[in-house]
């Protein structure tokens, strides 16, 4: 199972480094409040996170033909091999996608909101997709019946694709998408923090602590 990261620098950075995240992912909102932020181009910004990790660096592709997206893929593995091309599910993106995959290089393909979608992905060979959570829901649609269509039709065929939805805004959307059949989840930090915390956990850390207060024992911390 997998959990990506999205958020800020400093919250993307902090999270790699509590070793539970497997990727950093960004979107073109993501990359311009980077940009704007540090008034720094995004090859410098993501220099700085992949000096400060070792995790790979999702950058979503612009395009919007399969020749732009394929020389922006190949600039930004000009800087690293760690970033990593994400691409929408359009008909250029998934075949840009399907290029870069036969050159070796791990794809993920977002704005995956249908089953059919989907399907050209795992056709085209993509690593992993990026189905829309809660835009799906506020659109009407089911997105946990979408996520479980989708896991089903990949089992039956046993496709290797990875799904991973985004647009995941609460605890109980990540556990709906988890148990949905989802591969992991990519949250943004707010959320990723959340999924540490529980009620019941929390007063039971509390009574642990007045139980250690009493306690005669002392640990190499206090010492």
């Amino acid at each position: 199972m997998k959990l990506w990261i999205a958020g800020t620098v400093p919250q993307v950075i902090a999270a790699a480094q509590t070793g539970i995240p497997s990727a950093i992912v960004t979107n073109p909102t993501v990359v311009a409040e980077w940009t704007t932020a540090a008034q720094r181009p995004i090859e410098e910004i993501a220099r700085q996170i992949l000096a400060e990790t070792d995790l790979p660096l999702y950058i979503q592709l612009r395009g919007p033909d399969t020749d732009g997206f394929l020389r922006e893929a190949e600039h930004f593995e000009g800087i690293s091999p760690r970033i990593l091309p994400k691409l929408p599910s359009t008909t250029e993106g998934i075949a840009a996608a399907a290029a870069l995959e036969r050159q070796g290089r791990t794809t993920l393909v977002t704005t995956v909101c249908s089953v059919s979608q989907a399907y050209l992905c795992a056709a085209a060979g993509v690593s992993a997709i990026c189905p829309y959570y809660a835009r799906l829901d506020q659109s009407g649609e089911d997105a946990a019946g979408f996520l479980q269509r989708v896991s089903k039709l990949f089992l039956a065929h046993d496709a290797p694709t990875r799904i991973l939805p985004a647009s995941i805004r609460t605890v109980a959307q990540a556990e709906a998408a988890l148990c949905a059949g989802a591969t992991g989840v990519i949250v943004f930090d707010e959320v990723f923090r959340a999924l540490c915390s529980h009620p019941v956990s929390h007063a039971s850390l509390e009574a642990f602590e007045r139980d250690w207060e009493q306690t005669l024992t002392t640990y190499p911390h206090a010492l």
